[in-house]
């Protein structure tokens, strides 16, 4: 993976540890909500699996309402938006003035009020960025163990794998977000994605 397609795969890994493989969660408290209950506005840092590279951080906004997602990297021209509910990622590159627009990946988000499907077993709870979660063991669409810190209304607020925390929520905002910052500008020309 390269350009700017590496630097938003971070956001990626939000989806995989919110669609843990297994069967259909149990009772209300046996899972977590993987899909935040109302809006919000959360600055991550992300760590590179190579030690040597320094933190990234990005900005994800959601709108419950209408189930969008918006995936900001700092300090790149390039963002994401995820309309959940059309099933449609636009990658916006606003340096090269374009747009792509593909699938949504990953499997469908779960209903608002709709615990997670998979294996979960409650671990401690967390103060992360000013924020309670409640860290959940469970394993990533590729199978790796991971223990994730939801907060009660389904904000992912930290991330590990192994010892090792891969996201972690350094700023958590519950502001209505407005509905323009999840619309593509205009005058953007329109590049297919590339098929395999």
């Amino acid at each position: 993976m390269s350009g700017p397609w590496r630097r938003l795969a971070p956001a990626a890994l939000a989806v995989a540890l919110a669609h843990a493989a297994g069967p259909a969660a149990r009772a209300a408290e046996d899972a977590p909500f993987v899909t935040p209950q109302r809006d919000v506005d959360i600055r991550y840092a992300l760590a590179s699996p190579d030690p040597s590279v320094p933190l990234q951080h990005q900005r994800m906004r959601w709108s419950a309402g209408t189930r969008r997602q918006r995936v900001d990297p700092e300090g790149s021209a390039t963002y994401m938006i995820t309309d959940y509910r059309a099933g449609r990622l636009t990658v916006v590159d606003l340096a090269r003035g374009a747009r792509t627009v593909i699938p949504a990946p990953g499997p469908a988000l779960s209903e608002p009020g709709q615990r997670a499907p998979g294996d979960w077993s409650r671990g401690e709870t967390l103060l992360v960025a000013g924020e309670q979660c409640t860290v959940w063991h469970t394993r990533d669409t590729d199978g790796r163990v991971s223990d994730v810190c939801y907060s009660d209304e389904g904000d992912l607020l930290q991330a590990a794998q192994g010892d090792r925390i891969v996201v972690r929520a350094e700023q958590v905002s519950h502001a209505a977000q407005p509905e323009a910052i999840f619309v593509p500008p205009d005058g953007l020309r329109t590049i297919q994605a590339a098929h395999p």
